[in-house]
């Protein structure tokens, strides 16, 4: 099957996932009924979502800049391109082959090794996941485990400090991997130059982690508590559960179905699952997908284009 072959297919197949989307929520709501919600959602509210998005972006690409001592500096812009570009493309791709966008990226705008580039990759997923499971266990693990109250701040403290053994993790893996040889043993070495080496790093890394994530879902916790008529405690349980669906291994091209699960999941001990509260769940998806497929094409667009070398 030749790449050409591969990428129709691929884009039927979101054609076909997006068609099979729209076609149940037609037949379920009708469009209007679904996007009714949206008329108590002030004007003002929608524009501080694609703000926050697009600063959570943007710390984002900043976590990439200061973490990889071969981006030139000054090209804090192509990283944020790349951020753009590999969420779209992760967005849109089915069980998350969009990823191999970013080590792809990285190599060929900064010159990154592919596997030094994965192992980036790697990191950056596993603090993002880190970041949403801390939330989880304050938010909805009491929920659901009768445990002491005092007990769930030093549980979620502890998990929150877990990558600060990345380094001494790095360190003895690299050690035991210095005295092999092979591909496999090579290719790990490669991978694990792209994880940090200094607690001073994963400190930065794991502050901008959190500034990114903190702002992005404070406001789609509001936008969605609007949209829903919950409370902000429900609407942040949503967001967490919308966006924990995004960083897993799999999920459905485009995360239909996915994400909309995600959201009743974690809000469901605040709120019972009703139609209403599955088409503001939709309605999110629709935003946080807008913005995303948006910002993609932007970076896609603003991409210097390669000059042809005269014959």
């Amino acid at each position: 099957m030749t790449a050409t072959t591969k990428r129709t297919l691929l884009i039927a197949l979101q054609v076909l996932a997006l068609a099979a989307f729209a076609a149940a929520i037609e037949h379920w709501w009708g469009f209007a009924r679904l996007l009714a919600p949206w008329s108590q959602v002030p004007l003002t509210l929608v524009a501080l979502v694609v703000a926050a998005q697009m600063a959570s972006y943007s710390l984002r690409a900043l976590r990439i800049y200061l973490a990889e001592p071969r981006i030139p500096r000054g090209q804090w812009w192509r990283c944020l391109q790349l951020i753009l570009l590999n969420n779209a493309l992760n967005l849109l791709l089915p069980a998350r082959t969009g990823e191999a966008s970013f080590p792809l990226l990285m190599q060929r705008w900064f010159g990154v090794p592919l596997a030094e580039g994965a192992g980036t990759l790697l990191w950056l997923r596993l603090l993002d996941l880190n970041v949403l499971s801390v939330l989880a266990l304050l938010t909805f693990a009491p929920a659901l485990l009768p445990l002491p109250a005092p007990l769930w701040p030093l549980l979620a403290l502890a998990a929150a400090l877990m990558p600060l053994l990345a380094p001494l993790l790095n360190r003895r893996l690299s050690q035991a991997m210095a005295a092999r040889q092979g591909r496999v043993a090579q290719l790990t070495r490669k991978v694990l130059a792209g994880i940090p080496q200094r607690q001073t790093q994963v400190l930065l890394d794991l502050s901008l982690s959190w500034s990114a994530w903190g702002i992005k879902l404070a406001a789609l916790a509001a936008v969605f508590a609007a949209l829903a008529q919950l409370s902000l405690v429900a609407g942040l349980l949503g967001a967490i559960g919308g966006d924990l669906s995004t960083v897993l291994p799999i999920h459905t091209p485009g995360g239909f179905g996915t994400y909309e699960a995600g959201v009743i999941a974690f809000a469901s001990p605040l709120a019972p699952p009703t139609p209403a509260l599955l088409a503001a769940a939709v309605n999110l998806h629709i935003l946080v997908l807008g913005i995303a497929l948006a910002a993609g094409a932007l970076a896609w667009l603003s991409q210097p284009r390669m000059r042809k070398s005269p014959p």
